[in-house]
């Protein structure tokens, strides 16, 4: 049987926000040849299988990022709409990505799993972690930094609180790409927002978007 890698993280805290931010951002991703990135880590100190989603870093996820008209989705006896980008490039790897998942849960059947990506990997992670609810019955917590909104309708964003268990979607209020796409009928899951709102920051996402790593902007938040 095929061995699969198992990166173990040793001797660590509990990451703080701002460092689960840094820590995604530096990480070796693995893809496919549409391009979703994506990385299993295991933290064996706090007894947690981190799965991770890359941010846009090619001139597919850009174009991914544009195709946000929805798809219908039917799960079981649930049906819920998604932007047909993120969803379809997540469809693409599904195979792989699910096969060293529940490796990892196998594994450690007691750790508990987060999904966890800023930006275009922020949309992923809702989607993965919808998968890795129907193909194991548990409910992953969700971490996103400056996530764009892959959902569709209210009672998508309804019905998605019963995939999840702990959910926190960190959302500055001068980051353009998390009022992305610009439509009332577009969601997340469930929204913090930090930080202190510019208009004239709204159209500095080169500053804005990518401030997730600086542990200011969380000094309200508790936990």
């Amino acid at each position: 049987m095929r061995r699969l890698a198992l990166f173990i993280l040793r001797g660590n805290k509990k990451m703080k926000p701002w460092e689960l931010y840094n820590y995604q951002e530096n990480l070796d991703y693995k893809t496919n040849t549409f391009d979703y990135d994506w990385r299993v880590k295991i933290d064996s100190e706090e007894k947690i299988i981190y799965v991770f989603s890359q941010f846009s870093t090619s001139v597919i996820d850009w174009i991914v990022n544009f195709l946000f008209f929805f798809i219908p989705q039917v799960r079981q006896w649930y049906l819920y709409f998604a932007c047909f980008g993120w969803q379809t490039t997540f469809n693409s790897c599904k195979g792989l990505f699910m096969n060293e998942v529940l490796t990892a849960m196998n594994t450690f059947p007691d750790y508990k799993v987060v999904c966890c990506g800023h930006s275009y990997g922020g949309a992923g992670s809702v989607l993965a972690g919808i998968e890795i609810f129907f193909q194991s019955g548990k409910k992953p917590d969700l971490i996103t930094f400056g996530a764009p909104k892959p959902l569709v309708f209210l009672f998508t964003k309804l019905i998605s609180r019963i995939f999840f268990g702990k959910v926190t979607q960190y959302a500055h209020q001068s980051d353009i790409v998390t009022y992305l796409p610009p439509l009332p009928w577009y969601w997340n899951v469930k929204v913090i927002r930090i930080g202190k709102f510019s208009l004239k920051g709204l159209f500095n996402p080169k500053k804005y978007h990518c401030i997730y790593g600086d542990e200011s902007i969380y000094k309200n938040i508790k936990g």
